[in-house]
Parts: C-alpha cells; sequence; structure tokens
C-alpha cells in the first residue's frame, strides 16, 4: 500500500509478547538477544527467538534503561539514589548486583560511549534571551549547546568498554524511592552506543527531528546534522544506513535521509533496537507490548 508522497505502507509486525505495564530501556547482545524493563514492576526481561520471553531478574532495584558490555553483562541505570545508580549484573546470576561509582572523566579511545537514543532540549530552566543582541536562541540552539556539553564524571563498565556519562541529575522529594529524579540519560525511551570519534543518531523530540553527530570525550556530541526531518521517541540505523524513526508509527528513511516506506504498529512504539542473531529484526517497544519487523 502508498501513502502520500510515494511512501510505502506496511503492516507487517510479529507481536511477540504483550500485558507489560511500561516497557522501555532496551538492549541487545553480541548475539543477538534483547533485554527491556518493565519498569513499573522492576523486572528485566529478556527475548530471544531460541527462548521466547524470560524474566532476568526481578529484584526492586528501580531499573531504568539498560546497555551490554562486551563480557554480556547488563549495565544498569536506575532511578534509585540521589543521583541515580548505576550497577551491573549478568543474566547469569542476576543476583550478584555489583554497583559501579561514578568516576572522574577520561578519554577512552578503547570503549564506546552510552548515550539517550532520545533527548528533550527547550530552555525551559534556561534565560531565554540574549541581553547583548537581545536575540532568542533557537530550539536547535538550545539543542546543540545541551549535547556539546562534557560531562565531568562517567560511570565505566566492569570489563572497560562502555562509558556511560553521568548526566547531570535533577531531583524532587527525599533521596530514596519516594522522590523524583529527572537526567537526559534517566528520561531516555534507551540507550544507543557509539565509539569516540564515530557518529550517532538520535532524536530530538523538541524539534521532531532525528540528528547525526560526531561522539567525543566525556559524552559530547558535536557537528550536528539533520539526517530525518522526523523524531519523535526513538531512532535506529541499520547496517545499509536506513533509519528507523518511532514517532507515531515506524518511518524508514534512506541513508540519504529520503522517507521511503512506514511501518504500522497496533501501538506507539517507544523504543527501537535492532537485534537478532543475523541483525535483521527490529525489536518495537510500545508501552504494554513487543513487536517485531524483518528488516
Amino acid at each position: 500500500m502508498r501513502g502520500g508522497f510515494g511512501i510505502v505502507i506496511e503492516h507487517v509486525v510479529d507481536p511477540l509478547a504483550d500485558g507489560f505495564y511500561s516497557i522501555a530501556g532496551g538492549a541487545v547482545d553480541a548475539k543477538g538477544k534483547l533485554y527491556f524493563i518493565d519498569r513499573q514492576f522492576q523486572r528485566i526481561h529478556g527475548w530471544s527467538k531460541a527462548e521466547g520471553l524470560s524474566i532476568v531478574a526481578d529484584a526492586p532495584l528501580d531499573a531504568v534503561n539498560l546497555a551490554v558490555d562486551k563480557s554480556g553483562d547488563l549495565l544498569v541505570l536506575s532511578s534509585a539514589g540521589r543521583d541515580a545508580t548505576v550497577y551491573s549484573i549478568d543474566p547469569a546470576k542476576p543476583a550478584d548486583v555489583r554497583v559501579i561509582a561514578p568516576a572522574p572523566a577520561k578519554p577512552h579511545r578503547d570503549a564506546a560511549t552510552v548515550l539517550p537514543v532520545n533527548a528533550w532540549a527547550n530552555g525551559e530552566f534556561a534565560d531565554r534571551i540574549d541581553p547583548a543582541t537581545y536575540q532568542f536562541p533557537t530550539l536547535a540552539d538550545f539543542f546543540t549547546q545541551k549535547m556539546g556539553e562534557a560531562k565531568p564524571q562517567e560511570y565505566l563498565s566492569l570489563d572497560g568498554p562502555l562509558a556511560l556519562p553521568a548526566f547531570r541529575v535533577w531531583n524532587q522529594g527525599p533521596d530514596d524511592h519516594q522522590g523524583w529524579r529527572w537526567s537526559d540519560t534517566l528520561d531516555a525511551h534507551g540507550f544507543v552506543t557509539a565509539r569516540p570519534g564515530t557518529r550517532v543518531v538520535l532524536t530530538n523530540g523538541s524539534e521532531n527531528r532525528t540528528y547525526s553527530g560526531l561522539v567525543g570525550d566525556g559524552g559530547q556530541v558535536t557537528d550536528l546534522k539533520i539526517v530525518a526531518d522526523r523524531g519523535g521517541e526513538s531512532v535506529a540505523q541499520d547496517a545499509a544506513g536506513n533509519l528507523y524513526v518511532a514517532n507515531g508509527q515506524v518511518f524508514v528513511h534512506d541513508p540519504a535521509g529520503r522517507p521511503v516506506r512506514r511501518i504500522d504498529v497496533p501501538d506507539r512504539p517507544l523504543q527501537l533496537v535492532i537485534g537478532g542473531a543475523d541483525r535483521r529484526t527490529l525489536f518495537v517497544l510500545t508501552h504494554h507490548a513487543l513487536y517485531a519487523v524483518g528488516i
């Protein structure tokens, strides 16, 4: 079926599991197995074609987002604690929770940087006018400034190849589980990783655009370029350079940024992750269900 501007509309989604409360924070390991979090119930799930749906961990540790390190352990960002907490667990031994303390950030040419796949920057808590020029910064200006900031601290995975910058955390209420906390990484629907010196794609929800940027030290992302004039909740890039953007439905853009097709999903997609043994499966996480699309 073709929609406006000649875009192909597809309805080929495979429902994998449902009945969740609020899933997100997904990541895949080296074998393409998906891990994700049902945040309301503080439960980490796994899914693979061979095993189906599984429960990896259900300790009440306020898990929010995941990344997978080289050894296959999960790097878990938790909302527990005043400035959030990061810990590592082996999926085979989930009871062995190892807390990772923040450390001063330093260059890691052999480690990938973990970044939020979606960000919001509208200057809500910033002065909006330049008194020298009497001009207001644009949304793009806010985003460029936010992404270009180096973080002074980081969390380094226990085996070394993942560095999660310690984004600033805003707090309201007590420091325990009753308090509220916000940060770019806590607010994100998931993570994306890239090595310093390479480019990463992420969405700017405040502009509703998808950007490519150059990853630097301390979590900096510079040389930002618009790669799709549509943003939203998440984006994933396949090996051929095609972009899959979650924005109400899943919109596919070719490597040149041209919209080529739309994948309709029964529920609003919140996070997109490419996995599977051959990296040819697009996992689509919605609030209450998990879907897959062959790519």
